[in-house]
């Protein structure tokens, strides 16, 4: 029971973790956690998984982690991930990855370790789907902030990146119409 309080503890801190590219360049009172993040990258994936019919446990698994990383590295925004060499990213990721999995009992770590090979290898089409939702829930939260008064301009980049992040022809199609 301890290592799971211990983990509790680390996930937490996605809580209070904020999405700093938002913070970076909008004007705007409450920016969302990295927490609010996933929970709606977790939301999203349960529903499309299901519409599908593709595995939902295992899509909403990682959906769960796919940022947990973060409590540990910060969220790191593009400009922030050019300034490291990619070895440098890779191991700070790896290491962080490594710190989630000791806080975690050792079945529950081989699962996590799969679950996140899975999604970073994306050789499913479950890790393809939550990889695509993770740039569309970005835009559509791109699209909250402009309906609370954020300038198109201020945005163009997250679009932008979601557009092309965005590989799954339905979801693109979607966002595409959301931003007409």
């Amino acid at each position: 029971m301890d290592q799971l309080v211990e983990f509790w503890k680390l996930a937490l801190k996605l809580k209070d973790e904020h999405r700093r590219g938002w913070a970076q360049r909008l004007h705007i009172q409450k920016i969302e956690s990295v927490a609010d993040h996933s929970f709606a990258v977790a939301i999203l994936s349960f529903f499309e998984a299901e519409r599908r019919g593709y595995n939902t446990l295992r899509v909403l698994q990682m959906a769960l982690i796919h940022d947990l990383e973060e409590a540990i590295v910060g969220d790191l925004t593009p400009k922030d991930k050019r300034a490291l060499s990619p070895e440098i990213l890779s191991r700070r990721k790896e290491n962080a990855n490594q710190q989630v999995l000791l806080r975690l009992p050792s079945k529950v770590a081989r699962q996590y370790r799969d679950v996140l090979r899975e999604l970073k290898t994306g050789r499913t089409r479950e890790a393809r789907l939550v990889k695509n939702l993770d740039k569309f829930e970005m835009a559509l939260q791109a699209w909250s902030y402009e309906t609370r008064g954020a300038s198109r301009l201020e945005l163009k980049d997250f679009y932008r990146s979601a557009l092309i992040g965005i590989k799954d022809a339905n979801l693109k199609k979607t966002l595409n119409r959301i931003l007409e």
